[in-house]
């Protein structure tokens, strides 16, 4: 049976709900960044302390406003590295951290490395690693929900990180792009290509490659065939 394919925004939704839940227990707890959070939205908009926190504590709208951000508590990450873990033919799984491991001309070094080299403009982070028989994963992954600023950033990052792997010509070792989110389903209008395809161009598809969650067991199923004796 295949793995079920991590749902994204039902989580986020989730996680949203409960952070806002979390609000009025804050507050009643004193919780530092919470009332931060709250004074400075009084002392900008010149309301009195005391009232803004009434008001939140009576309005579940108001509690969403200063509930804590999902997106910036690393969800799709937790979401994707649980999924991958639990595919077949996946063994030594592990979360590099965030920007500690990048890849830089092929090769895979801690981030304090490629500054001491001063080829730090050029690495890209690196988020899990994971074996498949004889071989070493290194995967980069993003999940984009919509265009725009950040988001197109996140396009960005991972053409340079195909790049980065491109020049790669370790055997043993397999650079993947995961690509997940419906903006990368969209069109990237210089390519005349989805986005999704488009990385999948970029990759030299021998030792570096762009999937979705989506494709991924498939695609280390297929691998796996591939290399069995």
């Amino acid at each position: 049976m295949p793995v079920p394919f991590p749902d994204y925004e039902g989580e986020i939704t989730r996680i949203a709900r409960r952070n806002m839940a979390d609000v009025v227990p804050l507050i009643e707890e004193r919780d530092e960044e919470t009332l931060r959070k709250i004074k400075n939205f009084a002392d900008r908009f010149g309301f009195s302390l005391k009232v803004v926190l009434d008001e939140i504590c009576a309005r579940p709208v108001l509690q969403a406003v200063f509930a804590k951000e999902p997106g910036r508590q690393g969800t799709h990450e937790k979401l994707a590295a649980s999924f991958i873990k639990k595919i077949p033919h996946v063994s030594a799984f592990g979360v590099l951290g965030k920007n500690k491991y990048v890849v830089v001309q092929g090769g895979v070094m801690l981030r304090k490395d490629a500054r001491k080299s001063g080829t730090a403009d050029r690495a890209k982070s690196l988020d899990f690693t994971w074996k498949l028989g004889d071989f070493e994963f290194y995967a980069s992954h993003k999940y984009t929900k919509e265009g725009g600023g950040a988001q197109d950033n996140q396009y960005e990052d991972l053409k340079g990180f195909i790049e980065a792997a491109n020049a790669s010509n370790r055997r043993f070792t397999i650079f993947l792009a995961m690509a997940d989110g419906p903006y990368y389903e969209t069109m990237d209008t210089g390519a005349g290509v989805s986005r999704l395809q488009r990385l999948k161009d970029l990759a030299n598809r021998r030792n570096v490659f762009a999937v979705s969650s989506y494709d991924l067991e498939a695609f280390l199923k297929d691998f796996a065939a591939k290399i069995a004796p």
